[in-house]
């Protein structure tokens, strides 16, 4: 047999098994074809000994005790979900998943703009039907794989074909710097022939539609945050003190000038950001120990070495509101204030970056 036709071969046989896999999974009325035929299997027939056989001892190990009745014989594989399993996007900023809900659910760092705005503007530019809404809720209306909606094309790809799903989206929980946002797909059917026939409500499709409810609103905020940017421009930073009279840079610019400009200025000083915590005012940041000697100079490393003269570390920048502005104050990693010398020396450093837009 040539290589050619040992390819081909190949090629039908992964059809062939594809083909045959395919109907394993689904039968075709659109339900999960599952054998269930041991559950018609019969009592085999008694054993018989021969009438010349006289030192067979025969004895039943498994015995079940008298009076024991089996009652459920219904099959437990029908009652199985196939639904894959669906991880919550909560890698965004501010964004952490519930776990004590029945129902997708995430907890969103929120302070400013009205919640259901961007609930709202989610459902006006993905095209979804709304059936009803309120200043904590919105429901959709069907949502099928027939829509002409940006959604329908890629949510529930493994339940949306030949099915529709009602959604609800509601704002469950709230406190000072969050809101609990969560999904519930309240209602499902199936398209069997001509009729829509009811099937049980689904979280993996309730998953998939608050996780792209959730890309949304970062992109929503990663926008409004340039804009913001661009709006106010450069940013004058001086060498103060903050509220509690320790030495800090200042600013008299609004919080979130100030805030939304931090990991620009860090990654220009060649300071890499560690983590974030809005609620708490704090940018977490690392100093890299600088790369020296020939190889590094061979490989410009020295180009990448951090731009403030700092000990290699982890270190706290606390972005307050003052009466006049803003005031950030350096702490090492366990919050201790640093050496107001040190603040002093990477002043003009900091100062400069602020003033500078070139690479936003």
């Amino acid at each position: 047999m040539s290589r050619l036709n040992k390819y081909k071969t190949l090629i039908i046989l992964s059809s062939l098994a594809a083909v045959s896999s395919c109907s394993w999974f689904s039968a075709k009325d659109g339900t999960e074809d599952i054998d269930d035929r041991y559950m018609r299997s019969q009592q085999g027939p008694e054993l018989q000994v021969p009438p010349t056989a006289k030192h067979i001892n025969v004895q039943d190990r498994y015995r079940v005790p008298e009076g024991v009745i089996i009652t459920n014989r219904d099959a437990e594989g029908k009652k199985l979900s196939l639904d894959p399993p669906q991880l919550l996007l909560v890698g965004g900023d501010g964004v952490r998943e519930d776990l004590e809900q029945s129902n997708p659910t995430v907890w969103i760092r929120h302070q400013d703009t009205p919640f259901m705005d961007y609930v709202s503007r989610f459902m006006s530019q993905k095209n979804i039907p709304v059936a009803s809404s309120s200043d904590s809720q919105v429901s959709t209306d069907w949502i099928t794989d027939d829509d002409e909606t940006a959604l329908a094309n890629y949510i529930g790809s493994y339940n949306l074909d030949g099915q529709r799903h009602r959604i609800t989206l509601e704002i469950v929980g709230q406190n000072a710097n969050e809101i609990s946002l969560q999904a519930r797909n309240t209602e499902s059917q199936r398209l069997q022939g001509e009729k829509w026939i009811a099937m049980t409500p689904s979280k993996t499709v309730a998953s998939q539609f608050l996780n792209a409810f959730l890309g949304f609103y970062d992109s929503e905020r990663t926008k409004e945050a340039r804009e913001r940017i661009l709006e106010e421009g450069t940013i004058n930073v001086n060498l103060s003190t903050n509220p509690q009279g320790n030495i800090a840079l200042t600013a008299e610019r609004e919080f979130l000038a100030v805030w939304d400009q931090l990991p620009r200025v860090l990654e220009d000083l060649n300071l890499t950001v560690s983590d974030r915590d809005q609620s708490a005012g704090i940018y977490y940041f690392n100093v890299k120990e600088p790369a020296t000697g020939f190889w590094a100079w061979l490989w410009n490393d020295d180009e990448a070495n951090p731009k403030v003269e700092m000990e290699p570390g982890d270190y706290q920048i606390l972005v307050e509101t003052t009466a006049s502005g803003v005031s950030m104050t350096f702490k090492d990693d366990e919050g201790n204030l640093l050496d107001p010398s040190v603040v002093t020396r990477i002043y003009p450093e900091f100062a400069a970056s602020f003033k500078s837009r070139a690479k936003q």
